[in-house]
């Protein structure tokens, strides 16, 4: 007869246990995810006019700059924690859980050690804030204390980001439904109470300092709870290096990622002005929150997905791909007809019509966003790979167009230029990355042929919308909500019927029919 530590030390694999729902997790962490994104979305459309209102257009920009620069302390960071969320979800049922709590153990001793690299690197992004955001030098001792502030709120999100990894990696996202939901209303109403009370730039860095640690404690407990394996292992010196290697490119990509996807509004508020920043960030407010919604269906499934690699499953892997695929262009298709239709009305409702920055830019940050939509598909899957090389080197490629086509054309060219420079830079990432995971899922052949069907039809509509908006005038946000909501629903049939195969469609239908919506795996 074996003994408990016999059986504790065995892999899970070994061990009796229900079959896991990996449709129904699936599901589960998305509906998290877009509750999560959606709460976020939903509390700065509300708090964003205050913020508008108490900052001022310029400030309000150097706010979204300050922000998007401070996360330029994350080029420091060695991503050892997503190398923990993959390596969990890759060999929870493989290994014994000592070993993954090995992992944990490797990981936070990872973290501890990036950390005075975070604090340097965050020591320079304070110094040479104010001639970043463009301020005047009455403003400089405020902007160095804001983005020291956001700087501390990075590290405190770096500290806890270890337990969120355990928690993804072993497809129990959907634990902390509602939580960071909360606290993400909480967080807004504190920062519409500092506009109501006449604070700024300071009080809004030291909110979201609380907001970060109420979110690391919550997961940390949840954890806890739920991961029956956690804790701490040895110290493993070999594990930490092993940890260490790998994470080296991750923190490579980590470079490329933060100047392909935070270095726009700091571009833009550089060699154009903050106000410029503040018209771009409320015209491509709508567009981004989609752009989210799809990232975080898509982010819910990533652990799953991580199992079927470990099985070497590349046949389902790639139909999933599709499917996904097929989802995304659906999704963004639709609500891109949407947002060329209403953004002028829904602007002039909420904020104010003298901050849309033209139809023209907002076709513009439409592409601008459904390259990074499918961009994002692919690097996930690249990602279960643990083998990120080529990505990387092909992100560099792109990094560097970009930064280059941004100098030459957002001086001239203004927002204008700056969507420009993103797009053909992207481009570069949209051709390669799906022959990359071709490779990595052992495809002996590459077909990857130009989808004709959906791409006459996205040329089709978009046009319509893009030529047809100047007749549309809705006012009032009933008929904003009630005119997007029919043309969402509209586009969206119209795609699924006229721009997906049949056989596509019933394999799509039956995804979501298998999903089983009212029983939860333990």
């Amino acid at each position: 007869m074996s003994s408990n530590s016999d059986l504790e030390n065995k892999p899970e694999s070994s061990k009796p246990k229900n079959k896991e729902n990996l449709k129904q997790r699936a599901y589960l962490n998305s509906v998290t995810s877009v509750l999560d994104y959606g709460a976020r979305v939903i509390t700065g459309f509300v708090i964003t006019p205050f913020l508008v209102s108490g900052l001022g257009s310029t400030l309000f920009g150097v706010w979204k700059v300050i922000g998007q620069f401070t996360n330029y302390a994350n080029l420091a960071d060695i991503k050892a924690t997503q190398v923990l969320k993959w390596a969990v979800a890759k060999d929870r049922d493989s290994v014994n859980k000592e070993e993954l709590r090995e992992y944990v153990t490797a990981t936070f001793i990872l973290v501890m050690c990036i950390l005075p690299l975070i604090l340097v690197a965050g020591s320079i992004i304070v110094w040479f804030s104010p001639q970043i955001t463009g301020v005047e030098s009455e403003y400089y001792e405020i902007v160095r204390i804001t983005t020291a502030l956001l700087i501390f709120a990075l590290i405190i999100h770096k500290v806890f980001d270890v337990f969120e990894s355990i928690l993804r990696g072993m497809n129990l996202g959907f634990k902390r439904m509602g939580f960071r939901a909360g606290v993400f209303v909480f967080g807004g109403g504190l920062q519409v109470a500092a506009m109501l009370l006449g604070y700024g730039l300071i009080v809004l860095a030291t909110i979201q300092i609380l907001i970060n640690f109420i979110i690391g404690i919550t997961i940390y407990l949840i954890v806890k709870k739920h991961v029956p394996w956690f804790g701490f292992g040895k110290v493993r010196i070999k594990k930490s290096l092993s940890f260490f290697k790998t994470s080296g490119w991750f923190m490579i990509w980590n470079v490329v990622s933060v100047l392909m996807n935070n270095s726009d509004k700091m571009l833009l508020g550089y060699f154009a002005g903050p106000v410029l920043v503040t018209q771009y960030v409320i015209t491509e407010y709508l567009i981004k929150a989609v752009r989210g919604i799809i990232n975080n269906v898509l982010h819910g499934v990533k652990p799953g997905l991580g199992k079927l690699y470990g099985n070497s499953d590349f046949s389902k892997l790639l139909k999933i791909r599709s499917e996904i695929l097929n989802i995304a262009w659906l999704l963004t298709l639709s609500i891109s007809f949407v947002v060329l239709m209403v953004n002028h009305s829904f602007i002039s409702t909420w904020i104010g019509r003298e901050e849309f920055a033209g139809q023209l830019v907002n076709l513009l940050v439409i592409i601008m966003v459904a390259q990074l939509i499918f961009i994002q598909v692919d690097v996930s899957f690249i990602s279960m790979t643990l083998d990120i090389k080529s990505r990387v080197y092909i992100g560099i490629c792109s990094v560097v167009i970009t930064i280059m086509l941004s100098v030459i054309l957002i001086d001239k060219y203004e927002i204008i230029g700056l969507c420009i420079s993103f797009i053909v830079g992207r481009s570069i990432l949209n051709i390669s990355y799906p022959y990359i995971v071709y490779r990595k899922f052992k495809q002996k052949s590459i077909s990857l042929s130009v989808p004709i069907r959906k791409l006459v039809l996205t040329v089709a509509l978009i046009a319509i919308a893009y030529n047809f908006s100047t007749y549309v005038t809705i006012e009032g946000w009933s008929e904003v909500i009630a005119y997007s909501g029919i043309s969402f629903m509209i586009t969206l049939i119209i795609s699924f019927y006229m721009g997906i195969e049949g056989h596509v469609r019933s394999s799509i239908l039956e995804y979501f029919y298998k999903i089983k919506l009212f029983r939860i795996d333990n």
